[in-house]
């Protein structure tokens, strides 16, 4: 079953075909030749104002399709380390992580908004981190930047390779649901990464996960309760408050959308099913305690449909062995 778009691209990512993923995946990283071996499309520096050009060289639409799949061969990569240096004007500001980040809107309303933080986003699409950067440049953020790559290939280097003590919060928004129980495995959300982003932060770092999808939001709370290394908190402590109320995003072509917080994602079941609830509930955040709402969030919203909210504090281990 696909999830509703809101609207020609969507934010979030669907459950689709595998064929329809396949292509989606060969379009946004693989490079695609010709009977002659060339590559296609246009030439660099040739473009329209819907396309971007890409690491490889190829001009492609900046639309691409809601989800690839993370597992084919040309994703298996680590999230390539950064000089940081030539990434953002002033390293001694603390660095927010959006894994994740689709088109990036959600990192760009946070440059604006909160400039005492470096923003980064991840993001397996290609052409969006593309066009997420060429916005960057045009209106000349300077704590601001998008990374081509898949998270759930590894992110233990890049976090290793930020400066010391300044990865400050990370944010799973609305990951792609993977509605089909042989999807599962695409997840984004995994002990693998939940186990390198507990190495990658400091105690008192926040985790940040929702989902309109109540069962991914399950899902990721089981994940990270299984880990031990996090505890639920209620509200950011350093978190400063929004200069302004954030309406949902006006959306012209969103279409009606469904309510699938009780949809069975993957069959129902999944590995630490349980882990994160206390006394068989959730308690999930009734606001976002970040000041800022994700394009999907806000849709969600406008919608007058539920999101499901949870954040993390990371555990100070040494404490904890001492007590």
């Amino acid at each position: 079953m696909k999830r509703p778009a809101e609207d020609a691209v969507d934010e979030s990512g669907s459950s689709g075909d595998e064929e329809d993923e396949a292509e989606a995946a060969t379009d946004s990283a693989a490079p695609s030749t010709g009977a002659s071996g060339g590559q296609l499309g246009r030439l660099p520096g040739r473009r329209k104002k819907s396309q971007v050009t890409l690491s490889d060289g190829r001009v492609v639409s900046s639309k691409v399709r809601n989800h690839v799949n993370p597992l084919l061969p040309h994703f298996q990569k680590p999230v390539a380390v950064r000089d940081w240096s030539k990434v953002y004007k002033d390293l001694s500001k603390p660095i927010v992580l959006d894994l994740g980040c689709a088109k990036g809107r959600f990192c760009l309303e946070g440059a604006k908004r909160f400039p005492e933080f470096n923003w980064l986003g991840i993001e397996i699409r290609e052409p969006l981190v593309v066009r997420a950067n060429e916005w960057v440049v045009e209106e000349k953020i300077p704590n601001l930047h998008y990374i081509f790559g898949n998270a759930s290939a590894g992110i233990a280097d890049l976090l290793a390779s930020m400066p010391t003590g300044m990865l400050r919060r990370v944010t799973v928004q609305c990951p792609d649901p993977c509605f089909k129980k042989k999807h599962q495995k695409r997840r984004m959300v995994t002990d693998r990464v939940i186990s390198e982003l507990a190495d990658g932060m400091l105690a008192g770092n926040y985790l940040f996960v929702q989902s309109d999808v109540e069962q991914v939001s399950m899902q990721m709370a089981d994940v990270i309760a299984a880990n031990g290394r996090f505890e639920r908190v209620e509200r950011i402590e350093d978190a400063v408050a929004p200069s302004a109320a954030i309406e949902p995003v006006a959306r012209p072509n969103a279409t009606v959308g469904k309510d699938y917080q009780d949809h069975a994602v993957g069959g129902g079941e999944w590995e630490h099913k349980g882990t994160g609830a206390v006394e068989g509930s959730y308690n999930w955040l009734q606001e976002n305690p970040l000041g800022l709402m994700s394009e999907r969030e806000s849709s969600t919203l406008s919608r007058s449909l539920p999101i499901f909210r949870a954040l993390y504090r990371r555990k100070d281990e040494v404490k904890k062995a001492a007590e």
